[in-house]
């Protein structure tokens, strides 16, 4: 297949587009720079000159595809609302690209639209509880271009909802907003009373082994956690980070104002602050999907997420 796929040169998509060129796919990678379409080229990639933030742009590219992988996300303006407006128009110009013709469309969305999960494993079934707190009222905007992506006419939708996602010496937006809080602070920080809240995670190896799945056999109108791992406690990552950073263990318990200002996004410290706990079980029964790493707190312990 020919597969368009957004965020290519990001943390998840170059991952997924390692993984789908493996798989013997032919790939064609959004770039908004020059910069960008040399890294893609070098990649094996065909790089194709647009913008998340140019509709048209996008609706052109997967038309000429035979599938679409949407995982770019632009929280540059670092407010959530605004990022999630721009995800909409950018999900329905794929989706207007796509329509009639049955074509595979992935979405990459994620678990911060759970809200608390308390004690709950949550699945794809388990009712989300509209939050009250804006910062999460945010994060839960992505519900509605999870929905549109689903419920659209003509393609073959499907939504994945990645935990948290680590491994290759890096990590996702709470891990490094972790690790740069941090570099300042000199410990890894967390909200008061949350040492005990539990997490999943899932490596972004496993993730993108996840995605190939999705666009070549999902079935349309499906939504698909990932997460590997579940019942990691807050206080243990935020050690594990602290040792592969270097700082010996060290970590220090904020109030959620401090933590917000520590982290500097009100919406990710109000999820670093809750429980997020995600069940990666359909997606082993329906797509086969076979995580392989499974000891987050051994690995980054280790080294840098």
């Amino acid at each position: 297949m020919k597969i368009f796929l957004t965020g290519a040169t990001g943390y998840i998509g170059s991952v997924i587009a390692e993984k789908l060129l493996h798989a013997g796919h032919e790939i064609v990678g959004l770039a908004r720079s020059d910069e960008s379409a040399d890294t893609l080229a070098d990649r094996g990639i065909t790089p194709y000159r647009g913008d998340v933030n140019q509709p048209d742009t996008l609706t052109i590219a997967a038309r000429a595809a035979d599938g679409t992988i949407h995982t770019a996300f632009d929280t540059s303006s670092g407010d959530f609302s605004v990022a999630n407006a721009g995800e909409a128009k950018a999900v329905d110009a794929l989706i207007a690209g796509l329509q009639g013709s049955g074509k595979p469309l992935v979405l990459t969305s994620g678990t911060g639209v759970l809200g608390n999960t308390g004690d709950v494993v949550y699945d794809e079934d388990t009712p989300i509880a509209p939050a009250e707190n804006p910062a999460v009222k945010a994060l839960q905007m992505r519900l509605d271009v999870e929905r549109a992506v689903l419920t659209a006419p003509g393609l073959r939708g499907v939504v994945l909802r990645p935990p948290n996602v680590y491994g290759r010496g890096d990590g996702e937006m709470v891990f490094w907003m972790l690790r740069a809080a941090a570099q300042r602070l000199g410990a890894v920080p967390y909200a008061v009373g949350t040492e005990l809240n539990q997490w999943s995670f899932v490596h972004v190896d496993d993730l993108a082994d996840l995605f190939v799945l999705a666009v070549e056999k999902a079935p349309g109108g499906e939504l698909f956690h990932a997460g590997a791992q579940t019942g990691l406690r807050t206080g243990d990552i935020a050690t594990a980070i602290s040792h592969g950073m270097g700082l010996g263990g060290k970590t220090t318990a904020l109030d959620l104002a401090e933590l917000e200002e520590a982290l500097g996004m009100p919406a990710m410290a109000h999820y670093w602050a809750a429980n997020s706990q995600s069940s990666g079980g359909k997606a082993r029964r329906v797509l086969g999907w076979s995580p392989q790493h499974l000891d987050l707190v051994a690995e980054v312990s280790r080294t840098p997420v």
